[in-house]
């Protein structure tokens, strides 16, 4: 990813911040495509209860979270270098940290719920509010699609080509977490701790 970051054009307007908006745009999208697969998964579990697959919810929504805050953190690089900073004149910021403090809250209460299904239906919940409220938000100085109207075929290529690889990151996060409660299981059951 560091690579296609420094590979990647300038742009026009932007110039080298634009390198920023690459990661920023990579994370947001990653950390969102993980809500929904959450939120699909959710439904599962709402419906059948599976407490397997219930399993895989804690680790796909933190990660979902981290990429999607991480996204957050480069869009305030971005900002602050192509406008001085605009933290909360932006709707895009308060609707990013609304998002936030709603999915930190989505964590916290379905890791203390001991019903399978609830859980289920918070990830759900989660996933439903981050696509209703991202697309609702009014764009100020924020563009609407600078990446795809760009008439740049490379810059055109790193967008998806870094979201892509953001969210196999996100991919190899969730099952490393997997693998270490796993490993962490099977210890306790063989009395190593």
């Amino acid at each position: 990813m560091a690579a296609i970051v420094m590979l990647a054009p300038a742009e026009r307007t932007l110039g080298e911040t634009i390198r920023f908006v690459y990661v920023h745009v990579a994370f947001t999208r990653a950390g969102m495509v993980g809500f929904y697969v959450a939120g699909a998964l959710g439904i599962v579990v709402a419906l059948t209860g599976n407490v397997r697959l219930q399993g895989w919810l804690q680790p796909l929504l933190w990660v979902a979270y981290g990429l999607f805050l991480a996204g957050g953190v480069a869009s305030l690089f971005a900002q602050q270098r192509s406008w001085g900073g605009m933290l909360l004149a932006e709707p895009r910021n308060r609707t990013t940290l609304q998002v936030l403090a709603v999915g930190i809250i989505v964590l916290i209460v379905s890791g203390w719920v001991p019903w399978v299904r609830l859980r289920g239906l918070l990830a759900t919940a989660l996933a439903l509010y981050v696509a209703w409220v991202i697309p609702r938000t009014p764009l100020v100085l924020h563009p609407a699609n600078a990446a795809g109207s760009s008439t740049s075929p490379m810059i055109r290529l790193a967008f998806p080509l870094l979201t892509g690889l953001a969210a196999l990151l996100g991919v190899w996060c969730v099952w490393y977490w997997k693998q270490r409660q796993a490993t962490a299981a099977d210890q306790e059951a063989n009395g190593m701790f």
